[in-house]
């Protein structure tokens, strides 16, 4: 991802951040903080913590197609084993 060009796109881009941040909770603003933020010019990169443990009880990306194939794919198949029976 390449930097925007415009100083001014910067600091409105960390402006609606801040607001986005305004939303949570202080304890969970804490947290989603690390996770957004804007790529500037002359940087390597722009500093976003993402590659963290999942807290314990959120349902990840991960988690969610795990449970969703489960019940999908493996929910018909059972039921159709136990008829068979």
């Amino acid at each position: 991802m390449t930097p925007p060009e415009n100083k001014n796109l910067v600091e409105e881009q960390k402006d609606l951040i801040k607001e986005v941040l305004q939303a949570y909770p202080e304890k969970s603003r804490k947290k989603r903080e690390k996770h957004l933020n804007v790529m500037e010019e002359g940087k390597s990169d722009c500093g976003v913590k993402s590659n963290v443990k999942s807290v314990p009880g959120v349902m990840t990306a991960r988690g969610c197609a795990y449970a969703g194939s489960k019940g999908v794919v493996w929910g018909p198949i059972k039921a159709f084993a136990m008829r068979l029976k």
